[in-house]
């Protein structure tokens, strides 16, 4: 698996979709247990390589959530066709934001580190019985939960952010920008459906994707799907092999399935496309 590290900001910054489905609203499962000591989740997002078939159900379905601009996505599926013909084949690898818990020295991710407009306010975070969690927001911040949430009222549309982020998950909202007032600038990215998970609703890319690919939970719920995943496929424990951009030491909330070594086969099908490429300068 050691050629997946060489997949580039390039490639997962890569995406684009479309195809639209309609699905019925699926709710979360809750662990009581969990609930009754008092502790904040720790989401995470799991996808799985072997069942996607890079319909873009997902990226369309964020669209339409939360009216992302033309040119900018919440959501994306990159494509690499790998092999020669008759034995080629086409890999998809879904992108989104990481929701990195940040490195192990101070535990904040590299987008909120760079943002001037952190921290501010002083904010509470509730959980399930009750208990007050106090942490800090800003234009962009991490929840207790281990959101990575923004709140655009406070964005100077300084860009930081966007640069700092290794999976080029963070586009400018243009919407805002060429808005009624031209001087507001802003984000826009994946906050996991936090509208809809603090309901008990799966994100709407979750609740979409027509060959469960995609998977949505509480850590901390040893119930929960995304943690018999973790335990099943030791997502969290082998993070270097399950997680994309291991060397920015960012740590990922989000997980990839990948039993077929889909990661390292586009990895080397990017080294051999670089290489290529480097022979066409050349010349």
């Amino acid at each position: 698996m050691q050629e997946q590290l060489s997949i580039s900001r390039r490639q997962v910054l890569k995406g684009a979709g479309a195809a639209a489905l309609t699905g019925a609203v699926t709710l979360m499962p809750t662990g009581k247990a969990i609930a009754a000591r008092g502790e904040a989740p720790r989401w995470a997002f799991i996808v799985d390589l072997r069942r996607c078939i890079g319909c873009r159900a997902c990226t369309i379905a964020c669209k339409a959530e939360f009216n992302v601009p033309l040119g900018a996505f919440r959501a994306a599926v990159y494509e690499e066709v790998t092999g020669t013909f008759p034995n080629s084949e086409k890999l998809f690898l879904p992108r989104l934001c990481n929701h990195c818990e940040g490195n192990k020295d101070d535990k904040v991710p590299p987008c909120v580190k760079e943002c001037p407009e952190y921290p501010k306010d002083r904010r509470e975070f509730v959980t399930a019985d009750g208990k007050k969690i106090r942490y800090r927001g800003g234009a962009t911040y991490k929840r207790p939960d281990g959101l990575i949430l923004f709140d655009n009222k406070l964005c100077t549309g300084c860009g930081k952010c966007i640069e700092a982020c290794p999976y080029g998950a963070r586009n400018f909202n243009k919407l805002l920008i060429s808005g009624k007032d031209s001087t507001k600038n802003g984000i826009t990215k994946c906050n996991f459906c936090e509208h809809r998970i603090a309901k008990g609703v799966t994100p709407s890319c979750v609740n979409i994707c027509p060959g469960r690919a995609r998977f949505f939970g509480d850590l901390n719920d040893p119930a929960s799907e995304v943690s018999k995943l973790n335990k099943q496929f030791g997502l969290v424990e082998k993070r270097n092999e399950t997680t994309l951009l291991p060397g920015e030491n960012t740590v990922p909330t989000c997980f990839y399935i990948d039993s077929q070594g889909a990661l390292s086969k586009m990895a080397a099908a990017k080294q051999k496309f670089e290489k290529n490429d480097a022979i066409l300068d050349v010349i």
